[in-house]
């Protein structure tokens, strides 16, 4: 990304350089390098923040999957499968180093200069990014730094409580709003450069994407008395209409020459998921022999290959292929039955998300509208529970089935209409394990924190995640607990910052067992 702003300031603890000093300060000011611009066009500092984005959710994937079981690894031992972490390393902390230092200074430079130069629109998308950025580091991580971010003076930064946090990302949103209000036409900058691999200029969308936001962060006070079930449904209702408006970030694979960077990090290429696969509780629900008992998912065949035999198998947690044969184990997301990549990065086996060229959603319209869902279930208003659930599944659909995907078996009208129709995907009574299972199968693979934020809010419950059974060998640090949190990240807070980490009790060994304040009445 050798476009993004480069910046010669501590950014939080982020930067670990402790030799930075007023003088190296000065003599950057002094002697400016002149193929060194100070100032960098929005336009070309946007589609670089936009794809960070989507890097820091990708590289926490690979962990945060084990936790929700979403996905599990061919082989044992591994600690994220046991609930744990690797102890001295950067493992599930770049969605840390996304928010601080990718996005960071550079969403504010161009928040500030989109407002200085007569383009809101650079204001409001990247008030309402870093509105949804916000959000997930505080899902993610619980306490984060909020008052001291980005206060390049300082060395130490102190920590703040998940509330305050999410009162940030509310007004973070409203200024979002603000700012995409005063935009009457967006420049062709915007509309071609800055914002060609997400909306293109749609500033319509660009709204609804903020109130999505909005409906998520109302949505977090589920377990508090101050819960307002309107208001979640009111800013569902404000954001997305259909799956058309659903959030996506595309990747360019002319680029790819350049950098495979410029490829989807779940693609064969980028080498990251050879050993993935998907878990045994999500197959399970699919096949129709857990929960949603007798009804074959037809999104099952769309999205994965059988194992030789022809049947569909996905790994349990910590399991690896113990208990495996070659016919019946699982095949990897690129269509092959090997722990290996494909030579040379070929995709064609590859099908959804799992091309080279496959975009990432980061938030959907059958996403928001399960949230809906819960909320009127939540109130009470079962018609508007009902009415939402359904659109939940549909939007699941409608977005397997636009946005260039490809499945390896075509999913037809009739076959997506009687599964919905069903009583067992679709009761005449719903409930509450019929949404939050729905919208475990749905946001599968790319929605992974929301769903952790549902298994925490409701503890894991194997009675609204029916047939969840958590890992039988939890990792030792845990004391038996399931996991929380994940610890901040290492190669800044624990080298640079840890004073402020034993303020909030982060030195711990046990830290990433503590709740997180939206999951406590």
């Amino acid at each position: 990304m050798k476009h993004i702003k480069i910046i010669f300031a501590i950014l939080t603890s982020l930067v670990i350089l402790s030799s930075v000093t007023s003088c190296k300060k000065y003599l950057d000011e002094a002697f400016a390098n002149p193929n060194k611009p100070v100032e960098v066009d929005p336009d070309i500092v946007m589609p670089a923040v936009i794809s960070n984005f989507a890097r820091g959710l990708f590289f926490d994937a690979r962990f945060l999957g084990n936790y929700i079981d979403y996905w599990h690894r061919t082989t044992t031992g591994i600690t994220w499968e046991r609930m744990g972490y690797d102890p001295g390393s950067d493992n599930g902390g770049e969605k840390w180093r996304t928010h601080y230092w990718n996005l960071g200074i550079n969403s504010l430079n161009m928040i500030r200069d989109g407002r200085n130069s007569g383009r809101p629109e650079y204001a409001g998308a990247n008030w309402a990014l870093f509105a949804l950025s916000w959000l997930q580091l505080t899902d993610y991580h619980g306490e984060v730094i909020l008052d001291d971010a980005f206060k390049s003076e300082q060395l130490t930064f102190k920590y703040n409580t998940q509330d305050q946090v999410y009162d940030w990302v509310k007004v973070c949103v409203d200024s979002a709003l603000f700012y995409l209000n005063q935009v009457t036409t967006p420049s062709d900058g915007f509309v071609n450069k800055g914002d060609k691999y997400f909306y293109k200029g749609n500033i319509d969308r660009w709204k609804k994407f903020a109130y999505g936001v909005k409906a998520l962060v109302y949505h977090r006070y589920i377990n508090k008395a101050n819960y307002s079930a309107d208001s979640v449904i009111k800013y569902v209702n404000l954001s997305f209409a259909s799956a058309a408006d659903d959030a996506i970030i595309s990747f360019d694979p002319a680029l790819a020459g350049i950098s495979t960077t410029a490829l989807n990090f779940y693609g064969p290429t980028r080498q990251n998921l050879p050993t993935y696969r998907a878990s045994k509780y999500l197959i399970d629900m699919m096949n129709g022999t857990s929960f949603f008992t007798g009804v074959v998912d037809p999104r099952r065949a769309y999205i994965f290959r059988p194992s030789t035999d022809e049947q569909f198998r996905g790994l349990p947690a910590n399991n690896g292929l113990t208990g495996f044969t070659t016919t019946t184990q699982p095949w990897n997301f690129w269509g092959f039955n090997s722990t290996a990549s494909p030579a040379g990065g070929v995709d064609t086996g590859a099908r959804t998300f799992f091309k080279n060229a496959s975009p990432f959603p980061i938030l959907t319209y059958g996403w928001l509208q399960f949230v809906k869902a819960e909320a009127a279930f939540k109130k009470g208003d079962m018609a508007t529970a009902r009415t939402a659930y359904i659109a939940g599944i549909n939007g699941s659909f409608d977005l397997l089935l636009g946005n260039g995907y490809t499945g390896y078996t075509p999913i037809n009208a009739g076959a997506r209409t009687s599964y919905i129709n069903d009583p067992m995907v679709t009761p005449a009574t719903l409930t509450i394990q019929h949404i939050m299972l729905q919208k475990f199968v749905s946001l599968w693979p790319y929605g992974m924190e929301e769903i952790w934020v549902d298994l925490r809010k409701y503890q894991y419950d194997p009675n609204i995640f029916v047939n969840y059974v958590p890992v039988a060998s939890l990792y030792p640090n845990n004391g038996g607990k399931l996991v929380q949190r994940v610890r901040p990240r290492y190669n800044s807070e624990y080298l640079w910052n840890f004073a402020e980490l034993e303020s909030i009790g982060a030195n711990a060994l046990d830290y990433h067992t503590v709740p997180v304040w939206f999951s406590k009445p």
